[in-house]
């Protein structure tokens, strides 16, 4: 069976009825290609989702400017578990995971150089859709039960440069490699016969190129921009699960980020940043899931510096984000879906900063009801981040 087979089936199935409990970031995870996951840490994610524009030097997949001035070597790692609940026309679905979005190393190779390399999220593929129902055999009446199950996705490792210009000024060049794998199966058990299953695993490659900067005027402004894209993504089939070693090609679309932030009172930093990502360049490869459009995002938070405790300082921050999402859930007749969340996180550094813990919440919603169904979900991200000294 084709992958456009599986998924087609998926779909259908699905829009009868969400299923029983699946391991997915959300019910989009079946859609397009996949949900896109942003690989940013728990401090990005306790004020709002910020993807680029901190005013202090961070590892970042986003904005390869931003390690640029690092002083030391620094590993940055980020877990996040979530859970969802969904709900369409009289049936419901729930779902849960976690996952590493983020593992970047960052190596200072002069005071103005920084090397930086990592891997992280770019689009889950989990989902699992379950169909119960009946068919008449020569014995009778038999039970059928029928799953379709992705696990996979696209994930990216990414090499990077930043060069510190000036003080003020710096800049960065990335260089993404996507990798990835989904297995799309099909499992059918019937009452008292044995249990039938076709699968297929495509196997995703491509490379995509970023640029960045960071500009800090003074008066405790930050300003930043980033672009990437590039190239082309391909999903190769395995021989063993496909009669023909089909390959499918899909525009990476470009996507351009900007982000800012100020300092308030005393040590407080208000940031915001905003993306735009062009996935209306893959409308026509993905027509028959419902089509493409372009998605932007805007996204505000606030973290307080002014609160101690044991006698150190913990960083509150809050934060808020609006976003379109590129797939449609159910074909052409409904509207795209949109994602809003707020946030709160905070803090808390060991050995004179030598590591930073940090922790988010996020209470979000997604689709809304033209668009065929609706998402309230919970994310935490936890974070650690250890320098070298």
């Amino acid at each position: 069976m084709t992958r456009s087979a599986v998924r087609a089936a998926a779909a259908a199935a699905a829009l009868l009825a969400f299923a029983a409990p699946a391991g997915a970031q959300s019910v989009l995870a079946s859609r397009g290609l996949g949900y896109p996951l942003e690989p940013i840490d728990a401090r990005a994610r306790g004020l709002g989702g910020i993807t680029t524009g901190l005013p202090d030097p961070v590892p970042s997949l986003i904005n390869p400017a931003s390690a640029a001035g690092i002083p030391a070597a620094s590993f940055l790692v980020a877990f996040q578990p979530d859970q969802y609940d969904a709900t369409g026309p009289g049936v419901t679905a729930s779902g849960s995971t976690a996952r590493f979005p983020l593992i970047v190393a960052v190596f200072p190779v002069t005071p103005r150089i920084s090397a930086q390399v990592g891997y992280g999220s770019y689009l889950d593929q989990h989902w699992q859709v379950q169909q119960t129902d009946s068919i008449t055999l020569s014995t009778g009446r038999v039970e059928v039960n029928d799953r379709f199950v992705s696990a996979g996705g696209v994930s990216r490792l990414q090499g990077a440069l930043g060069y510190r210009v000036t003080d003020r000024l710096s800049l960065g060049a990335s260089l993404d490699v996507l990798t990835g794998a989904a297995n799309d199966s099909v499992v059918r058990e019937i009452g008292g016969l044995e249990t039938a299953a076709t699968a297929v695993t495509y196997a995703y490659s491509g490379v995509s190129g970023g640029l960045g900067a960071r500009f800090q005027p003074g008066g405790g402004l930050s300003l930043s921009a980033a672009v990437h894209g590039g190239g082309t993504i391909r999903a190769k089939a395995d021989s063993a699960s496909s009669a023909t070693n089909a390959t499918r090609e899909y525009t990476s679309p470009v996507r351009a980020d900007v982000g800012a932030s100020t300092r308030l009172v005393g040590a407080s930093v208000l940031a915001v940043s905003g993306s735009w990502t062009r996935w209306s360049q893959l409308d026509d490869e993905l027509a028959s899931q419902g089509g493409a459009r372009d998605a932007a995002s805007v996204t505000a938070g606030v973290e307080y510096a002014g609160f101690n405790f044991a006698r150190k300082m913990v960083p509150l921050r809050v934060g808020a984000r609006y976003a379109q999402l590129p797939f449609r859930w159910a074909g052409t007749g409904t509207a795209f879906p949109n994602e809003r969340a707020v946030t709160a996180g905070l803090g808390y550094s060991f050995g004179g900063r030598a590591a930073l813990f940090d922790a988010s919440a996020e209470r979000g919603w997604r689709g809304g009801g033209s668009a065929g169904f609706d998402e309230p979900y919970w994310r935490l991200s936890f974070s650690l981040q250890v320098l070298g000294r």
